[in-house]
């Protein structure tokens, strides 16, 4: 302990120190101590360096500071990933322990809760994003597929008015197509990140021998990936395939290549119907973040 009349401890720089004992009741010792700290003129010597820390009288009010500690260091980390700086500290009102602990674990369960609904609405957002994305690029390819079977429906026609009694029988033939015959394709939409989409061809292409037709088309701006939280740039991939095992394992090459499915259809219409849907849940997902 430090001569009172001295001046005060400095940091580098040794004062004349006395070995002082003081005996404090249990019921005093908290409070005590607290104000010989405050003082800054001590210096604690521990009587009870051979003890392990489960051996000391205070074992488990050194696990509650422990806990305690853990906790602030949580709320410093959401605090500088937030941008928000701590305000300083005011002396006036005194707590004790037991209240300080009761009152950082309620903090720790509302922050806690509130970063569990943050990243529902954050992945709430990015789905309503990767959906709008696909049915804009797939909407696209689709009616330029439509127009391109017009324009070759309408040329055949044409060609058919236009040609001779004596056409070969066989062309006439090959340009009736018999309903009954035609392939129904079934097929597979979704974002697969950019770097994995050269992969996703191939094996794509190897697990069903060349059975499926696989359209791309590149997004200009990154989206956020619902694993990494990053922003990862992708593309827009649709698959045609033929019956349930070639489905069964384009499903299985999505799933592992991390791509994100959302349903499309051919149907004009119903292309409408979703497209509204999807920009009404966006519309009432800012006007719930906003109030």
């Amino acid at each position: 302990m430090a001569d009172g009349d001295g001046p005060v401890m400095d940091l580098f720089r040794s004062q004349p120190m006395q070995l002082a004992r003081i005996i404090i009741p249990m019921e005093s010792a908290h409070r005590t101590i607290s104000y010989l700290g405050e003082l800054g003129l001590f210096q604690f010597k521990d009587l009870n360096k051979a003890k392990s820390p489960f051996q000391r009288t205070y074992a488990t009010q050194i696990k509650r500071c422990g806990e305690m500690q853990r906790k602030i260091r949580f709320f410093r980390d959401q605090m500088y990933k937030a941008g928000v700086s701590a305000s300083k500290m005011s002396y006036g009102s005194v707590i004790t322990l037991d209240e300080l602990e009761i009152k950082l674990g309620e903090l720790e369960s509302e922050l806690i809760e509130m970063n569990a609904n943050s990243e529902k609405l954050e992945h709430a957002y990015n789905e309503l994003l990767e959906y709008r994305l696909v049915l804009k690029k797939m909407g696209e390819v689709f009616n330029s597929a439509q127009k391109n079977a017009t324009a070759q429906h309408k040329e055949q026609e044409h060609r058919r008015v236009e040609g001779s009694i004596d056409s070969p029988l066989l062309l006439e033939q090959e340009m009736t197509i018999d309903s009954s015959k035609q392939v129904k394709l079934g097929y597979v939409s979704g974002l697969v990140p950019r770097d994995k989409s050269t992969a996703f061809e191939r094996i794509l292409f190897r697990a069903t021998r060349g059975n499926v037709f696989l359209k791309q088309d590149s997004i200009e701006e990154p989206v956020i990936d619902h694993v990494s939280g990053q922003k990862v740039e992708k593309n827009v991939f649709i698959v045609f395939h033929s019956g349930e095992r070639a489905k069964s394992k384009v499903l299985k090459i999505c799933d592992a290549f991390g791509a994100n499915r959302y349903p499309f259809t051919d149907d004009i219409g119903k292309q409408h119907q979703m497209i509204a849907e999807v920009l009404l849940r966006w519309c009432l997902f800012f006007d719930k973040t906003s109030a």
